[in-house]
């Protein structure tokens, strides 16, 4: 194992990690504050896993509307940016790198989470999951269908949430589209029934991916920083 190559430094496109070792995202439930914000203790966590080449976060909510799960924290007010400053403060400390991994999770909520409204999601089909809220797990519903311009906005969302993980110093970000959140929900023809530009064929299903990853690239360009997307 010494020799192996997961321990060579790697240099690629101005992305500089000291080994290869890749901390994959897990959601951590830690942020147990009025605010949603990322504290004292998960600057800790990550900080005690810095020596991994990249780091990314668990998931973090790009506004209101995403979120899925109680105790996360979010990427789209002040207090939450100053929260995670102290984690991408005490992972650079370290010499680490960590990148934000940016999260909505549609049909996958419940309305406890949403102030009684239901979750929005591409089409009205329930995923019939379980959903961790404040009075423990409840079974999803049937989600309101997003108008264009509810997408319109939640493009906007991702992409401010890729400004505001900058703002906290992040060195990068990456964008959920898998495990049956709100972009997958799109890509299925299980759960969007749609006919209009966002449903029916392929690149009308993906359309609302490739929205956001322009929107991402276009302030990801200006500071020169990374972006990755996730499809799998």
């Amino acid at each position: 194992m010494e020799n192996s190559v997961i321990f060579n430094s790697y240099h690629k496109n101005g992305l500089q990690l000291r080994n290869r070792i890749v901390m994959a995202p897990m959601t951590r439930s830690r942020s147990d504050n009025p605010e949603n914000k990322a504290t004292a203790l998960t600057a800790l966590y990550y900080k005690q896993r810095a020596s991994a080449g990249l780091i990314i976060t668990e998931g973090t909510f790009i506004n209101p509307e995403a979120v899925g799960v109680i105790h996360v924290p979010g990427i789209y007010t002040q207090e939450q940016i100053a929260g995670w400053k102290l984690t991408t403060e005490a992972v650079h400390a370290e010499n680490g790198v960590i990148f934000a991994q940016l999260w909505h999770t549609g049909a996958y909520s419940h309305p406890d989470l949403h102030q009684g409204k239901k979750p929005l999601a591409p089409s009205d089909v329930n995923p019939e999951q379980q959903v961790f809220t404040a009075t423990g797990f409840k079974l999803t519903v049937a989600p309101q269908p997003m108008t264009v311009a509810d997408i319109k906005r939640t493009v906007n969302d991702f992409k401010q949430g890729a400004l505001h993980a900058f703002e906290a110093g992040f060195d990068g970000v990456e964008l959920h589209a898998a495990n049956g959140y709100l972009l997958q929900q799109f890509f299925s023809k299980n759960s969007n029934l749609r006919n209009d530009e966002y449903g029916g064929s392929i690149e009308n299903r993906a359309r609302i991916l490739f929205e956001i990853l322009d929107a991402i690239k276009e302030v990801a360009d200006i500071r020169k920083l990374r972006f990755v997307s996730t499809l799998l």
